[in-house]
């Protein structure tokens, strides 16, 4: 169990430090701060064009494509920003991997109460040997899971990345206009 816990804060820490690294590359920036600003201003623009009950119908849509091709554009240009930070944060999770599996090879850290599936089987059991039971787990796949959890954790609470959008795309709300049915 207590390698369970060290495992699990390795990748608590892990996912600090990449979060500090995006914030100094990318998130602290003029720029960055700047594109985020547009971002929620045609967002709400976008939100109060769809609302509005007046206009012709022609004219609005045009208004509203128009504003749906400038948040994309400067979520792009956001986007693009971010590769930066991305490369540097994918290096170290790989360093941390190997961290963890040099300190943990061969050592069962966790057991689930379960058979898992066979496609998911080698990933479970990554850095175990072969005659382990098929429900026990490796440090590996307990660091990765964990640090899938703390780094979407830590994005939720620190706010520091784009909006995710209240918009949802046009083929999920109206699936009829993209597909041309009635």
């Amino acid at each position: 169990m207590s390698e369970f816990i060290s495992v699990l804060v390795l990748s608590l820490i892990s996912s600090g430090i990449s979060e500090a690294v995006s914030y100094a590359l990318v998130y602290r920036t003029d720029q960055f701060q700047h594109l985020k600003q547009k971002i929620i201003q045609n967002e709400l623009k976008l939100d109060e064009e769809k609302q509005a009950l007046g206009g012709s119908g022609k004219h609005r849509q045009r208004r509203i494509e128009s504003l749906e091709t400038m948040l994309s554009a400067t979520r792009s240009k956001a986007s693009g920003l971010q590769l930066r930070s991305t490369l540097v944060v994918g290096v170290m999770q790989l360093l941390f991997i190997y961290v963890v599996n040099s300190l943990f090879s061969g050592k069962v850290v966790a057991t689930l109460p379960f058979e898992p599936l066979s496609m998911f089987s080698s990933l479970i059991h990554r850095g175990l040997p072969e005659d382990s039971p098929s429900n026990v787990c490796s440090a590996t796949f307990i660091f990765v899971l964990g640090g899938l959890v703390f780094k979407s954790m830590l994005d939720r609470c620190l706010q520091l990345g784009l909006p995710k959008g209240t918009s949802l795309p046009k083929w999920v709300t109206n699936p009829e206009d993209v597909i041309g049915g009635k």
